[in-house]
């Protein structure tokens, strides 16, 4: 269950302070969809920065996130856009983690009962595996990482 005071779930606040003096106005958000560069360009939108995707730029690159955690997998993502592109960037991994599931699905909440799943399945799975056990026992997050990236790999999380 996720819960949250008064049945009100705040959105949670974003402070990305820009260590570095890279006279960039322009940052990559490293993804196609268009609904999280929405999301980002909301939160971050006091700032005046231009928030581009790679569809808005022409960059198409097939990022391996085979890391072990959410802040890992956020982590490579910015580094190889970042590296790519030449623009600072910022990537997120985010997901579920399930408390009596041992925080499962966690980073592999968009691949959760394997391939062809529509999101509807996975969600019936999740709760099949969670069927004995009580309402109130069922606590979970979601959980996002955000990484930002200059070119030259200097990162902060």
């Amino acid at each position: 269950m996720l819960s949250s005071d008064m049945g009100v779930v705040s959105r949670p606040v974003v402070e990305i302070r820009l260590r570095y003096n890279t006279g960039m106005k322009r940052i990559l958000v490293a993804t196609t969809n268009q609904g999280k560069l929405s999301e980002y360009q909301s939160l971050l939108g006091d700032l005046q920065l231009e928030l581009v995707s790679p569809d808005d730029i022409g960059v198409t690159l097939d990022v391996v996130e085979d890391g072990n955690t959410f802040e890992e997998n956020a982590i490579i993502k910015a580094k190889a856009y970042a590296k790519e592109t030449g623009l600072l960037t910022l990537a997120d991994d985010s997901g579920l983690e399930v408390d009596v599931l041992g925080g499962k699905p966690g980073i592999h909440t968009a691949r959760f009962g394997g391939v062809g799943l529509t999101p509807k399945e996975r969600w019936q799975l999740l709760l099949e595996r969670m069927k004995n056990v009580p309402f109130e026992d069922r606590t979970a997050r979601f959980r996002c990482v955000v990484a930002l990236s200059t070119p030259d790999g200097n990162i902060q999380t």
